[in-house]
């Protein structure tokens, strides 16, 4: 997990939402050292404002606490959030919380039948930013 490269399309979308003010933050389930250095060694750890880590919460996610800590923690309701995800569990989670939702479908992949499904699928982060722009 601490060596995983980036898809290629993260570098350049982060900077996107970026550019369009967004406060960007990372929810994982590994712990914090595994989280940081994964995100360092794909270059990506400069472009959040915080790093969080489930077992703040200690609960995993999909579990609601994980989401509501990060929420409580920005001080943020979670209608004016959104969860960018690749996986499932998380756009659930975050949905069952109130966060708005952007499944990213890398290659052939759709959202599980039988989840909530998100608020948008888009093949990659570059398109989560036009679609969060086009939300704004």
């Amino acid at each position: 997990m601490r060596s995983l490269p980036a898809h290629p399309d993260v570098a350049g979308g982060l900077s996107a939402l970026r550019a369009q003010r967004h406060r960007l933050v990372a929810l994982a389930n590994s712990p914090h050292p595994v989280v940081d250095a994964q995100l360092d060694h794909a270059g990506l750890a400069d472009r959040f404002d915080r790093i969080y880590s489930v077992e703040d919460a200690a609960a995993l996610k999909p579990a609601p606490a994980s989401y509501h800590h990060v929420l409580d923690a920005e001080r943020t309701p979670a209608r004016d959030a959104v969860m960018v995800a690749a996986h499932d569990w998380d756009i659930a989670g975050a949905q069952a919380v109130g966060m708005r939702t952007v499944f990213i479908a890398r290659g052939n992949r759709t959202p599980l039948p039988g989840w909530p499904a998100p608020d948008a699928v888009v093949p990659d982060l570059t398109a989560a930013a036009r679609v969060a722009l086009a939300q704004q």
